[in-house]
């Protein structure tokens, strides 16, 4: 009994004996391993210097003072101590440029992108003793290079540079093209997910152009990141590479540096870049738009999902972006403090707190599409129809149009954030979901939430983990595009400099700046095609004198009067007297009348009225049965634009007097009283415009072949839209066409004669008020009646 206890003591003693020497010499190892760590070799040895500093070797003196030959010992070069705060010496990135591009590019690569770096950048050109960066960027001078393209020699010291002065300080090192944008934000997140002690080459996969491939010597399996959009090189992968440097630049086999700085990495490095699909998207190369130098479409998924952005040649696409990106990350804070506003009201509710009324309490609330249901019919907020190239209005008499470019960009945009969504955790996932396009959907926009959508989605399922399948998919999406809080912002009042300015340089110059200048005063030349209609001419001349006439406004007015096929309904004598009393009540007022013998044909009438004048001249063609405001005139001369713009007021049209006030006094109406049930827009009439009579030519004119009621303003209306003039279209108003029964010709073409009985149908009166009619006379039966 007491051996045994012994024996037992003794076992418990030698275990924590080995116990505390084990922790003691752990301990006393990994103290040693620090320090070496933290006590890097020293030296004076330099690869080149920034610009200002003492004299560089040059680049013979480089190469040959580090660089062994493949499978001999490499020498350790020495290196810069350590820079200062270890979180901001993460990644260091070297900017090729030329002396030519310092002044531009590189001064906008430093005024976006540097600044969001999370680490050093620096910018490599041509030796130049004297030269200094003019744009505060830092700016590296190594002697013996040049600006000459292909730049190998540049790129692969510009490589031993990073390795000799930098090593030991960066995690990651990257070259770039001075037409790169790179997002830091984005670039650190991904490299702090990759293990930089491992030897990495990442980057865009290439093969070479489909002309190259077989001709740029590359082994089986054998690639290169391009450098265009960057090259990424962990550390081990830069201490692997650079001591054979020179023998790389002696064993050159195409003209592209990219090429041989890849086969250097692979040969000596033993790495190769990154094959993932993904490389594509994080290293984003615009080959579409690639002649052209610059990024061109900007509100995409991959815009949004890259990580560096390539090209941008001209400094001026580089602000465009840079600014882009920037209301991005403003959109996403909103979005952030929309979440944080949901979160604060939830956590109220489950602590039972009295919620605190504020003006942003309504942004707590959580989406949904029935925030408050309707107590009647009216408060119903109607859900619009669209599909993936139009919208159908259910309130407007032209249902079907295309998609306006404000609804377009929303549709984009909340998609896309969905699509980022949907695909947050795809890496880990193993699948990807791209979207396809739009089925049908609803939209809407509540005035108190923001804009909702109910969409059927196109989808496309990629799985590339497992077994890799392709599957279309749809799904329906309920969204809510949420309204932040309202921000006011001041304009500083525009000068007159400015203003010219603005003329000269927008597309719908006058319009843009009417508001701010005196009245313009350009002649405005009516024409008005007739036949007939004597007491519709004596109201449109009231309207006229009343309008223009009194008020002594710039105008013209011409009128094309056909003589009428029937001599007993011939009005042409009379309508030459009451417009000879006109003129010799306005003397000096241009009031004429242009007879023209034969069938009245509308566009034939307008086509001889504008050969009376010049090209210059500005007209406005017009209907008889129009009254007009004085403000139409100054719409029509601010929207019309020489050569680049007519213009297309949409016209209000009366209804029926007698059944929207039936025999009340009422009847006697205000012709300028536009509500739904005294009228609605004629949206579909073409016939009213304002344009340059040498636009007007320029198009190609009416078609004159087209006799009797309608097409010919359709025609021109086409004309216009196909040639590189704009139309500019709005509801106007300043002008309503006044309420005269239509008669429709049995002789005029099948087309023409349903689009005119058209016409006459929906000038009756508006649905809610024919439905009343109809009501007062076939009242609804009730269940007493039957009895």
């Amino acid at each position: 009994m007491l051996w045994t206890r012994r024996a037992g003591m003794t076992a418990r003693a030698r275990m924590v004996v080995g116990l505390c020497a084990g922790l003691f010499l752990g301990f006393t190892l990994a103290s040693w391993l620090v320090v070496q760590r933290a006590d890097p070799p020293r030296g004076g040895g330099s690869l080149g210097a920034r610009v200002g500093c003492r004299r560089d070797p040059t680049a013979a003196e480089l190469l040959s003072s580090g660089a062994g030959d493949p499978g001999g010992p490499a020498s350790t070069p020495k290196r810069e101590s350590a820079g200062p705060e270890r979180g901001k010496n993460f990644v260091y990135v070297g900017v090729m440029t030329a002396k030519k591009y310092l002044d531009s590019r590189a001064v906008a690569a430093y005024e976006t992108w540097q600044q969001h770096i999370p680490g050093k950048v620096e910018f490599y050109s041509a030796y130049d003793p004297d030269g200094l960066s003019q744009g505060g960027f830092t700016r590296v001078n190594i002697p013996g290079v040049d600006d000459a393209y292909p730049p190998q020699k540049k790129s692969f010291l510009m490589l031993k540079y990073m390795h000799d002065h930098y090593l030991d300080q960066y995690e990651w090192f990257m070259r770039a093209d001075d037409d790169v944008y790179i997002k830091g934000d984005k670039l650190e997140k991904f490299l702090r997910s990759v293990n930089s002690s491992r030897p990495l080459y990442i980057g865009q996969t290439g093969l070479g152009s489909a002309e190259e491939l077989g001709r740029l010597s590359l082994d089986a399996g054998e690639n290169f990141c391009m450098g265009g959009p960057g090259m990424l090189m962990s550390r081990e992968t830069l201490r692997r590479m650079v001591p054979n440097i020179s023998w790389c630049l002696k064993h050159l086999y195409t003209s592209h540096e990219d090429v041989e700085i890849g086969r250097c990495i692979h040969k000596f490095a033993g790495v190769s870049c990154t094959w993932a699909y993904e490389s594509q998207q994080l290293f984003f190369n615009d080959y579409k738009n690639d002649k052209k130098g610059r990024i061109e479409n900007l509100h995409t998924v991959g815009v949004h999902r890259a990580i560096t952005l390539h090209p941008n040649k001209h400094p001026s696409y580089q602000y465009r972006l840079h600014t882009y990106l920037l209301s991005q990350r403003l959109q996403n804070l909103r979005q952030r403090t929309l979440t944080m506003h949901r979160q604060v009201r939830s956590m109220t509710q489950l602590l039972q707190e009295d919620t605190v009324a504020g003006p942003d309490t309504r942004l707590g609330e959580v989406p949904s599409l029935m925030h408050v249901p309707p107590r009647e019919a009216a408060e119903v907020l109607t859900w619009q129809y669209l599909n993936n190239r139009q919208v159908y209005e259910a309130k407007d008499l032209q249902p079907r149009q295309g998609i306006p470019k404000a609804l377009r960009a929303g549709l984009d945009d909340i998609i896309m954030q969905m699509m980022e969504m949907i695909n947050r955790h795809s890496r880990t996932r193993g699948r990807i979901i791209d979207y396809k396009d739009i089925q049908y959907g609803y939209w809407r926009v509540n005035p108190m939430y923001g804009a909702e959508y109910v969409l059927d989605l196109l989808l496309l399922y990629r799985k590339h983990k497992g077994k890799k399948i392709n599957v279309p998919v749809r799904r329906h999406a309920y969204l809510q595009q949420a309204f932040s809080r309202v921000q006011f912002t001041e304009e500083e009042t525009i000068s007159q400099p400015a203003r010219g300015h603005v003329q000269q340089h927008h597309l719908v110059d006058k319009s843009r700046t009417a508001e701010l200048s005196s009245i313009d005063t350009e002649t405005v030349h009516f024409i008005v095609p007739l036949v007939g209609r004597l007491q519709t001419l004596k109201q449109f001349l009231e309207n006229y004198e009343r309008t223009c006439l009194r008020t002594k406004e710039k105008v013209k007015l011409l009128i094309v009067l056909f003589k009428s096929r029937h001599k007993q309904l011939d009005q042409s004598s009379d309508i030459q007297n009451l417009v000879g009393r006109y003129q010799n009540m306005y003397p000096t007022a241009y009031l004429r009348i242009l007879f023209v013998a034969g069938e009245f044909s509308r566009g034939l009438g307008l086509e001889l009225g504008v050969s009376q004048f010049t090209n210059t001249s500005l007209l406005f063609f017009c209907d008889v049965d129009l009254v007009f405001q004085q403000s139409l005139l100054q719409r029509i001369r601010a929207k019309t634009v020489l050569g680049r713009q007519a213009y297309y007021p949409i016209v209000f049209s009366q209804y029926d007097p007698s059944v929207v006030h039936g025999n009340s006094s009422l009847s006697v109406r205000n012709n300028f009283l536009l509500t739904k049930d005294t009228g609605y827009w004629r949206s579909f009439g073409f016939g009213i415009v304002s344009l340059y009579a040498a636009d007007f030519t320029r198009v190609g004119q009416f078609d004159t072949s087209i006799q009797g009621w309608g097409m010919e303003d359709v025609d021109l209306f086409n004309k216009f839209v196909r040639s590189d003039i704009k139309t500019f279209r709005v509801k106007d108003p300043g002008v309503v066409h006044v309420f005269h029964s239509v008669a429709c010709d049995s002789h005029l073409e099948e087309k023409q004669y349903q689009m005119c009985l058209g016409t006459k149908a929906g000038t009756y009166g508006s649905t809610a008020r024919l439905s009343r009619l109809w009501l007062d006379r076939h009242p609804p039966h009730r269940p007493d009646d039957r009895r």
